[in-house]
């Protein structure tokens, strides 16, 4: 009898853990902020910025060689097409929020989302 019990308290913890999992999920999907611009950097270094405002489509070639075919379309921005083996640049779907990315290590790009007017410094220090 005690073991039914304890069964059955493991499974309303399992049960309120799963649920305060979605409502942390669904509130950062709600509550994040929509970008305006992708950054598009292949081997570490910016190559492109685009305002996710106008429609784009963009092929994109990386250091290796190879190709990704970049869209940007009704404010979000998203890989169609990539010639990696294993197209998970395609399968990370479409972004539009501040800090989201789209990684292909293999070309060795990356394209993340954040506002133009956010002012990002490389200063480590300012010294008089």
């Amino acid at each position: 009898m005690g073991g039914e019990i304890q069964k059955k308290n493991t499974y309303i913890l399992l049960l309120a853990v799963c649920l305060i999992a979605i409502c942390i999920f669904a509130a950062n999907k709600v509550l994040a902020k929509t970008g305006d611009c992708a950054e598009v950097s292949i081997d570490g270094e910016v190559v492109y910025e685009l305002p996710l405002s106008e429609n784009t489509e963009l092929l994109i070639t990386g250091s290796d060689g190879g190709s990704n075919k970049l869209i940007i379309s009704d404010g979000v921005c998203y890989i169609t097409e990539a010639d990696c083996p294993d197209k998970l640049c395609i399968k990370q779907g479409k972004i539009s929020h501040n800090g989201e990315s789209i990684i292909c290590l293999p070309h060795k790009l990356v394209i993340t989302i954040h506002n133009a007017s956010d002012t990002s410094s490389n200063v480590d220090a300012i010294t008089k």
